[in-house]
């Protein structure tokens, strides 16, 4: 089954729910994801400053995953973006690891029951902990 998972990495590090936001470190950064695999696709931010996430599924029918995510992630965040990868495999999870390593990150996917994957940095656990109004 063919995978593609999109990140990008953003200059901020922040906080939905106290609405804060300060400049990033190397170990603290908010991320923009975008995952697809199985007919199923989702976007995914996640919030540095305490370890939150948003997920939302998108349309089932969707043509173009890389191209959304690099239109909507330009649209919003152009200005904090500070890089990001496109990654796609057919050979599941594992082939997801072996590419975040062979790109110098840590091979630590995040595996929520919404079915969505996203990934986050070593040494970190990433939950739902606010709603997005």
């Amino acid at each position: 089954m063919k995978m593609v998972l999109v990140i990008f990495f953003l200059s901020v590090q922040s906080s939905y729910s106290e609405n804060v936001e300060t400049a990033a470190s190397d170990t603290a950064f908010d991320t923009v994801q975008f995952y697809a695999a199985d007919g199923k696709n989702w976007r995914i931010k996640t919030y540095a400053k305490d370890q939150d996430v948003h997920i939302w599924s998108l349309d089932r029918n969707l043509a173009d995953i890389v191209a959304l995510a690099r239109t909507n992630t330009e649209k919003h965040y152009g200005d904090v973006l500070t890089g990001g990868y496109i990654i796609e495999t057919q050979e599941g999870l594992e082939g997801l690891r072996r590419a975040l390593s062979a790109r110098g990150l840590a091979p630590n996917l995040q595996l929520p029951p919404s079915g969505a994957v996203f990934w986050a940095p070593e040494g970190s656990h990433y939950r739902s902990k606010s709603v997005p109004k």
